[in-house]
């Protein structure tokens, strides 16, 4: 059997366990904060330990980026979520709101915490890029400015009944919006699409023009990106670089196509779409097939009376899982000035939820 190799979550290269250095973290060692290579390690009880303080070594030093990984159980999944969009799409604002959501509404009902693995420079990360300025200081994200984006690294942990969910390493990726502008720095930058176990794929409504013609984008960031594209592109660096150039094979990735800022397409809406409805998948402890193959099936009908036709066609010819949403991450459109005072998501775990469903974490049903 060929030896397991450990995948980095920064760089994505591969390693066998014993390439590993590693970094002591307890305070007051003579080593804390330096480099432990692999011959000094000691080894009791299967552990790696400190040659100096002789304390559990938890942080493995990836050999081509030095990424700090925290050595966790093998036995526990790791389910890497790649957030594809354009600029301006949604994604830094998803991401705040859908971790706050996890964190004080999911955990509620699933019996489940949310602990950072990377932690202070995850929780700091969280706090300063996401969580301050929009939830302290009532302003929209700025979009990611950076090429390369440190991944925010949690476990989801289950302590409840075992039918809410199994636990599992989650890592989010939100990639800069102008690393989607072209197939070349898409391939440069975008590793974690084709490494991921679930792609989010938004799809700003004021992408279309059909709903540009009909719905005002007052105090919203509009993205030029043609969403057909970014999807053609995202297709070809999945199969160029995760090893599935053969097309007669659909990619084994789960994708869920998102509509973002379901509040501005209200007016577009029938009073009775499944849409305008509150998510159910919270409120039975389990993901509710119901629920979702309703709205589902209308996104995608929503999307094909648009005129989008070939995201629809691209997505059911190319994956073999898939799904379509719509969310609000922040519920009402900003100001001009780009603030927000009151921020109401809707449906914004549906798609989250539907990925860890598709990964066998939890559990779904009628």
């Amino acid at each position: 059997m060929p030896a397991k190799l450990i995948v980095c979550p920064n760089c994505f290269e591969k390693h066998p366990p014993e390439e590993f250095a590693f970094a002591c973290t307890k305070t007051g060692c003579g080593r804390e904060g330096t480099t432990i290579p692999p011959a000094e390690v000691l080894i009791q009880g299967g552990k790696p330990l400190c040659p100096s303080c002789r304390s559990h070594l938890s942080e493995r030093l990836c050999p081509s980026c030095g990424y700090a990984i925290i050595a966790e159980d093998d036995t526990v999944p790791s389910v890497p979520i790649s957030i594809v969009g354009a600029e301006g799409s949604g994604k830094s604002n998803y991401l705040s709101v859908s971790i706050d959501q996890i964190r004080r509404n999911l955990s509620k009902h699933y019996d489940c915490s949310l602990y950072p693995l990377g932690g202070d420079d995850t929780i700091k990360h969280y706090e300063t890029r996401y969580y301050q300025p929009l939830f302290v200081k009532g302003q929209c994200i700025n979009s990611t400015q950076q090429e390369e984006v440190t991944p925010l690294l949690y476990s989801l942990i289950f302590s409840g009944s075992p039918m809410a969910g199994r636990s599992c390493n989650l890592t989010f990726y939100d990639a800069c919006g102008a690393n989607f502008k072209s197939e070349r720095v898409m391939s440069d930058y975008n590793r974690s699409v084709y490494n991921a176990r679930g792609i989010l794929f938004f799809v700003d409504p004021f992408q279309i023009a059909s709903v540009r013609d009909n719905v005002r984008s007052t105090g919203r960031q509009v993205s030029n990106e043609d969403a057909a594209t970014l999807l053609a592109r995202t297709i070809h660096l999945i199969r160029q670089g995760g090893g599935r150039k053969n097309i007669r094979r659909k990619i084994d990735i789960p994708i869920a196509v998102c509509l973002t800022k379901a509040d501005t397409i209200r007016g577009l809406l029938d009073p009775s779409s499944f849409i305008l409805y509150p998510s159910r998948h919270t409120k039975h402890r389990r993901f509710d097939l119901p629920d979702h193959n309703s709205t589902s099936l209308e996104v995608k009908s929503l999307l094909e009376s648009w005129g989008e036709v070939e995201i629809v066609n691209q997505v059911t010819s190319q994956f073999s899982d898939y799904a379509f949403f719509a969310l609000s991450s922040l519920g009402s459109p900003p100001t001009e000035n780009n603030s927000i005072n009151h921020i109401s998501p809707h449906r914004v775990l549906d798609p989250l939820l539907w990925v860890l469903w598709r990964n066998r974490i939890i559990q779904a049903g009628a």
